[in-house]
């Protein structure tokens, strides 16, 4: 990542942190237009898990306290905060490996376009993360919830953007929210031709009109 990226999504964290939307939609537009094109992906395994979610239309939400090894805090907020990972790069070694099964699983592209209005939708906030090893002070609410869109300057490569809300009325440890698919669907290099999954997966493509393209970057 270079250094003006880096201060793009500072400028971006600190225009949400400052309660100023309209500056943050702004800026996010601004570093879409110089970096992604307007794309972004999930690294995804292939499971049932995962083919139900395309079938259904639906993003799983992870709530923030399971895995944000990194929070500054552990305040009702980060309880009551879920959260969904993209990323803007396209064929990452990294994700491959780390999220997608060693490339035995896929990558799952989707245009802001759409996020935005899924957003919309589920009164989503959608934004970059922040990388910076400086700790952010936890005074109030709204810096409580900024916390979760911190993280450390080595997982930059990651190029990590989330999908987040606050949800004081739910205690579950995820939930699913509709409507959205991916526009392509992009198959890990190592994944079984011959298994049923794979089978399972064309069907719903065909079904949702979703252009699937296989074998992804070899790696």
């Amino acid at each position: 990542m270079e250094q003006w990226e880096y201060d793009l999504r500072d400028d971006i964290f600190n225009a949400f942190l400052s309660n100023n939307r309209k500056a943050a939609t702004f800026l996010i537009e601004d570093l879409i237009g110089k970096k992604s094109g307007g794309l972004f992906y999930r690294y995804r395994p292939l499971d049932m898990a995962e083919l139900s979610c395309i079938r259904f239309d639906q993003i799983y939400f992870c709530r923030a306290i399971r895995f944000d090894s990194h929070a500054a805090d552990e305040s009702w907020i980060r309880f009551k905060s879920y959260v969904s990972c993209f990323t803007d790069r396209k064929n990452s070694l990294h994700m491959w490996s780390d999220y997608a099964n060693e490339a035995h699983g896929m990558c799952l592209e989707y245009s802001y376009e759409d996020i935005v209005g899924f957003a919309e939708e589920n009164e989503l906030l959608f934004s970059p993360v922040r990388y910076s090893n400086e700790t952010l002070p936890v005074k109030d609410q709204v810096s409580s919830f900024m916390s979760m869109m911190n993280k450390p300057l080595y997982e930059s490569d990651e190029a990590e953007w989330r999908l987040w809300k606050i949800d004081l009325h739910s205690s579950d440890i995820g939930k699913l929210m509709a409507s959205i698919h991916p526009r392509k669907i992009i198959l890990g290099h190592n994944a079984d031709p011959d298994s049923y999954l794979i089978e399972e997966l064309e069907e719903i493509a065909m079904e949702k009109d979703i252009e699937l393209i296989q074998p992804a970057l070899r790696v």
